[in-house]
């Protein structure tokens, strides 16, 4: 899925039932852009050793060839491949999205992709990428489901970013004016390892505050910012 932004990209937890479908299936080399890299969601710039939120599982079309993912993300804003992530992705082709995660250092050739399971249509699911001193972990409803050496990711983690991602036009952002998905309980965790909530603003904004890199890409961020917000496509 990858990311940024060309510079750079509450409800019942089921935790028992994901434990226990989940299974992987690896990727070595990102899949080919489609025609970009769009966003709508939530960043906040502040030094961290990680992220988290809990975001809704919805079913999105997506495009000949494209991907649509949303996802928590701690990176190095000042590039566009260093980063970690971790959300649910639906490929083209695909009937239904699937949980991931993601990590790239791209100054080393470092990146690695992970699909799980199905995600469920209408799941509230927490997404945390979190690290100590030694190790980046990627969690799914407080299961660890992966994890790297920081050797091989150096990268300095200076901001969160909770969004959805997609990559062609066409594709449709996450979410509908009827039926938006809601990203709530937005976190990062500090440099004295202490999780603490995260009031986010919309940094990908094409128009104004409520847009995203699309002006189809709409959200309810405010522009003090919020912890808790809905994203949608105004096509749907």
């Amino acid at each position: 899925m990858k990311k940024k932004k060309l510079s750079v990209a509450m409800k019942a937890i089921l935790s028992f039932a994901l434990g226990l479908c989940i299974f992987s299936v690896s990727f070595f080399t990102p899949a080919s852009a489609v025609s970009g890299y769009y966003f709508n969601g939530g960043c906040r710039r502040v030094t961290n050793k990680g992220a988290a939120a809990t975001i809704e599982t919805q079913n999105p079309y997506v495009f000949n060839g494209s991907s649509v993912s949303a996802w928590a993300m701690t990176c190095d804003s000042s590039y566009s491949n260093r980063y970690a992530q971790v959300g649910y992705v639906k490929f083209y082709g695909d009937t239904a999205p699937k949980y991931f995660y993601e990590y790239s250092y791209g100054s080393s050739g470092t990146w690695f992709q992970k699909t799980l399971g199905t995600a469920s249509t209408g799941s509230h699911n927490e997404f945390m990428v979190g690290c100590d001193n030694h190790t980046m972990y990627f969690k799914i409803n407080g299961i660890v489901y992966g994890t790297v050496a920081l050797t091989s990711i150096p990268f300095t983690r200076n901001t969160v970013e909770i969004l959805a991602e997609t990559h062609a036009v066409s594709d449709q952002s996450p979410g509908s004016g009827a039926n938006p998905v809601s990203m709530g309980g937005a976190k990062y965790k500090t440099t004295s390892d202490s999780w603490v909530s995260a009031s986010c603003t919309n940094s990908f904004a094409a128009v104004g505050v409520g847009y995203g890199s699309l002006t189809t890409q709409r959200n309810n961020i405010p522009s003090a910012g919020a912890t808790n917000w809905e994203v949608w496509d105004s096509r749907y």
